[in-house]
C-alpha cells in the first residue's frame, strides 16, 4: 500500500507542479518524503517545487539531499548550481 500511496502522491505532486502550483506541490511531495525519506526522486521533486516558489535555500538543501543518496543525480547537480550561482549575485 505504501508504493501506491507514493506513487499517487508524486503524481499529484508533478501535475501540481506542472500547473505552478507549488505550495500545494511542495505538500504532496513533503508527504511522500514521510513515507519514503530514501528515495532521492522525491527529494529532487521537492526541491523544484521550492524552487518555482522562491524558496531557493529549502531548493538547495532539497537538492543536495538528493545528491546525498543518488550522486549520479545530474539534473540536481544542474538545479542546485543554477540556484547558488544566483545567490552569489
Amino acid at each position: 500500500m505504501e508504493h501506491g500511496e507514493i506513487e499517487v502522491l508524486l503524481e499529484v505532486g508533478q501535475s501540481y507542479l506542472l500547473n505552478k502550483d507549488y505550495e500545494n506541490a511542495i505538500t504532496k511531495f513533503a508527504a511522500a518524503l514521510k513515507i519514503n525519506p530514501h528515495d532521492p526522486e522525491i527529494y529532487y521533486y521537492l526541491g523544484l517545487a521550492y524552487e518555482g516558489a522562491g524558496k531557493l535555500t529549502d531548493a538547495v538543501t532539497m537538492y543536495e539531499k538528493t545528491l546525498a543518496l543518488d550522486c549520479g543525480f545530474s539534473n540536481a547537480e544542474i538545479r542546485k548550481n543554477e540556484i547558488k550561482s544566483k545567490l552569489c549575485k
